[in-house]
């Protein structure tokens, strides 16, 4: 009856309680301790930024901290948006294209069970495997360089086929068990509000996107050209005037820069791409 109670006074206030399961006896392994190390450097929490919401940010990074390769300030600047999103009742649903362990659309669940009394559908797209191949044609020297480091592959042509141990160095490619261990037994998400769609974007977004409606928040990590421009022709007109567009990639990789600003062209719309760091940029839909 007490647990009851504080839950409604908390929801009244805009929060929410995150139940935290241990991992079932066969849930995936954390990353070996190398990995791990490399994760931990990438997201100093000690790291003090200035940001409203960033003490209850880092509550919510501690949950997903082994399922995300984003450092902190991309992860407190998407807690804010969630939350942005939340409190102005902006419609939709948050959709990430490229989820590799599901830490962010994690934070994002957080957010909303804190946030709003209403769940929202959340959308993972992802092969769940190592990353496809870059186009040397489009996608730039740093992508070609790192496709052929980490995974050995020579004359990478933008084909639909893994590029075996890309991710070996942080832990190896996110699995469909991993994500939803986290999403719905660690943090306790509604099932019912979580759709995962499994496969190469170009396969998977021509086959279900009539089927999502309204979005709220769209998060692009697909890296390449071809990725990122797949997922801005299928999913772009669905995003809600004042809706939130994230693209991780865009100061990382030529390709994604390429395609976002082609299409944005195409489109005749000038946002102000908002820098969150170097690599990242997000605007709001006018």
């Amino acid at each position: 009856m007490l647990k009851k109670l504080l839950r409604r006074i908390l929801r009244q206030s805009g929060y929410d309680i995150v139940r935290l399961d241990p991992p079932p006896a066969d849930a995936p392994v954390a990353p070996d301790g190398g990995a791990a190390r490399l994760l931990a450097s990438n997201l100093n929490l000690d790291e003090r930024l200035g940001y409203d919401l960033e003490d209850e940010a880092v509550s919510a990074i501690h949950v997903v901290r082994q399922n995300t390769m984003l450092a902190k300030r991309r992860l407190v600047t998407l807690y804010e948006q969630v939350a942005y999103c939340e409190r102005n009742a902006i419609p939709g649903a948050f959709v990430e294209c490229g989820v590799w362990k599901a830490g962010a659309v994690g934070l994002m669940a957080i957010a909303n069970l804190r946030r709003s009394p209403r769940r929202r559908p959340l959308h993972l797209f992802d092969a769940f495997d190592d990353i496809c191949e870059p186009d040397a044609a489009v996608d730039g020297d740093r992508a070609v360089r790192e496709a052929r480091e980490l995974s050995g592959s020579t004359e990478p042509a933008g084909r639909l086929q893994a590029l075996p141990g890309f991710y070996d160095r942080v832990g190896g490619h996110g699995t469909l068990g991993e994500a939803r261990h986290l999403l719905e037994q660690a943090i306790g998400y509604d099932p019912a509000f979580l759709h995962y769609h499994v496969g190469w974007f170009q396969e998977t977004l021509p086959q279900v996107h009539e089927e999502i409606g309204p979005i709220a928040l769209l998060r692009l990590d697909g890296d390449w050209y071809a990725s990122t421009m797949v997922c801005l022709e299928h999913l772009y007109d669905k995003v809600v005037p004042g809706g939130i567009v994230i693209l991780d990639d865009y100061g990382a990789y030529e390709g994604c820069r390429r395609a976002v600003d082609e299409y944005l062209a195409r489109r005749d719309a000038r946002p102000y791409l908002s820098p969150v760091d170097s690599d990242c940029r997000y605007f709001i839909k006018s």
